[in-house]
């Protein structure tokens, strides 16, 4: 059989971005007022130590986050993960990780526009309703809330408008997720402050709150989460704790690996903007756990996380800091309004970037040629591989719909532990065998080959400890099964199980056609790809 001369083409993918876009791509994974997303699981681990628990977690993301600086740095491409495993460990393995990813991240993307409606727009508007007495605010929000088809259109449309900024040319995306982030950094600042004034001043402005649609009071709700809390301190559930604040919070940090061709000077841009993202981060994380547990009080919250506090209440507690700190601000309008506004965007930071990095997956694995070479095409306009965006928009709304109207049900653990299966684990361990072996057309140093077995050794025993203490304590305690693994245990044991079956056939099928076109995929793994 003749063998075909693979040449390579420009990806088309410009250099436009800079250290606060990478700081952006950070901030918006990482969503500090998301926190409550974590925290609601604290009634099934009642003896699990807050304080303790939060300083930990950032402490074990360590290595991860400084595998992922060193491997962005040596092989700054964009397609984060998918290019250090394909280049360091092989194409099998990194067409299941460019499966998951696929999957994996327009699901999460449909995810996000639900809880941007929920934690975001809706409280928003009720709590600026409230503090304006403008009832047509509150009335809307409420609606949206309750009714299904508006719940529904307006999750729609907020997908569809983080698709419309997942398409823009990278310094527009780059520049818009910045003012965002940036607004939620001053915003969860601004939550801070408003809980610093300490737990009697917010049991009196809930008390109020509350009495305003004849609710509970803040002292019935923390005496019924007495039962919920216990103060002796278990170190089972505070590691469990950690665990789930590291795979719901601190890993998320991996955002602008996979734009990493798209920055001007890669290697000192990613490296400041990751860092300053990450560090940024962790202490509004750490400062919004204590004061969570010093002003509302941990039984009262595990009360209220479990059960609400009253449904006669049109502002429902399941939309987090918007609404929590927007109780403690009713009385000052100026106050109340800036709590909406600046953290509206809750989800409106992570909701592009899930769209538009399965489309840097999907351009790679085309240039690979495992997946269709049209894929691969970049919009000259818009400077985006635009096919690819459109596939993981039709990804995300098939999500949407199979969540909202069919009733599909996806624990968002079992996502979590696709990524850390498929992604993060491959992507450390990439790191470790490029510690022995180095990497294809890179020249590292002894003492860059010593960091990456260290940093991607620790990284992948705390990722593989993290899935197996995050599951298995499932089994030992039921609260916490029903909890963190709700949904159907079938459908969400079947979406870990059929990402390699879909990756393998994915790879065997492409492998095959590309011998009948008489192209050797083994050649094409031999280079790191175009920037």
């Amino acid at each position: 059989m003749s063998k075909k001369v693979f040449i390579r083409e420009s990806s088309g993918l410009v250099r436009q971005m800079g250290s606060k876009h990478a700081f952006a791509k950070v901030l918006a994974l990482i969503v500090p007022i998301s926190l409550y997303y974590t925290l609601i699981y604290s009634p099934a681990l009642p003896a699990a130590n807050w304080y303790i628990g939060i300083l930990i977690s950032p402490v074990i993301a360590l290595p991860i986050f400084l595998t992922y600086l060193k491997l962005a740095e040596y092989i700054p491409r964009s397609s984060g993960e998918y290019i250090y495993i394909s280049r360091i460990i092989g194409p099998l393995p990194a067409t299941i990780q460019g499966v998951a990813n696929i999957i994996s991240t327009p699901l999460l993307a449909a995810i996000l526009s639900q809880i941007e409606v929920t934690a975001g727009i809706v409280p928003t508007l009720q709590i600026i309703g409230l503090s304006l007495h403008n009832s047509f605010l509150l009335n809307l929000g409420t609606s949206i809330l309750n009714n299904p088809t508006y719940y529904f259109l307006a999750s729609l449309i907020s997908l569809f408008l983080m698709w419309i900024i997942s398409i823009s040319p990278q310094r527009v995306m780059g520049n818009f997720l910045f003012i965002i982030a940036s607004m939620q950094v001053i915003g969860s600042i601004l939550v801070i402050y408003l809980f610093s004034q300490g737990r009697s001043l917010f049991e009196a402005d809930f008390n109020k709150f509350s009495t305003m649609f004849g609710g509970p009071s803040y002292s019935s709700l923390a005496s019924q989460g007495a039962t919920l809390y216990s103060p002796s301190f278990n170190l089972l559930q505070t590691f469990v704790f950690s665990v789930l604040m590291l795979m719901w919070l601190f890993v998320w940090f991996f955002g602008p690996s996979y734009f990493a061709g798209e920055y001007k000077q890669a290697n000192k841009s990613l490296k400041v903007g990751m860092l300053s993202g990450f560090g940024i981060a962790t202490a509004i994380i750490v400062a919004l756990t204590y004061l969570t547990a010093d002003t509302m009080g941990i039984p009262f919250f595990n009360y209220v996380a479990m059960n609400g506090w009253g449904s006669s209440i049109p502002v429902s507690s399941g939309e987090g800091y918007i609404a929590w700190a927007g109780v403690m601000a009713l009385g000052v309008p100026v106050l109340a309004v800036l709590v909406g506004i600046l953290n509206i965007g809750i989800q409106f930071v992570a909701g592009p970037l899930s769209l538009a990095i399965p489309s840097r997956v999907m351009l790679a694995m085309s240039f690979d040629r495992i997946l269709p070479e049209r894929l691969a095409y970049v919009n000259p306009r818009l400077q985006t591989p635009l096919l690819a965006s459109v596939v993981a928009l039709g990804i995300a709304v098939f999500f949407e719909v199979a969540i909202l109207l069919l009733g599909l049900s996806i624990s968002t653990i079992a996502l979590v532990a696709v990524l850390f299966i498929y992604q993060f684990l491959q992507a450390t361990i990439s790191a470790t065998v490029a510690g022995f072996k180095g990497i294809p057309g890179v020249s590292l140093s002894d003492k860059e080959k010593r960091e990456l077995k260290i940093y991607g050794s620790l990284a992948s025993v705390v990722l593989a400890i993290s899935v197996m203490v995050a599951i298995g304590y499932a089994v030992v305690n039921p609260l916490y099964l029903s909890m963190v693994l709700s949904g159907s245990l079938a459908v969400n044991i079947g979406l870990i199980a059929i990402i390699p079956i879909l990756g393998l056939i994915t790879y065997f099928v492409s492998k095959r056609l590309r011998e009948k076109e008489g192209m050797d995929l083994k050649v094409v793994f031999k280079e790191i790809p175009p920037e």
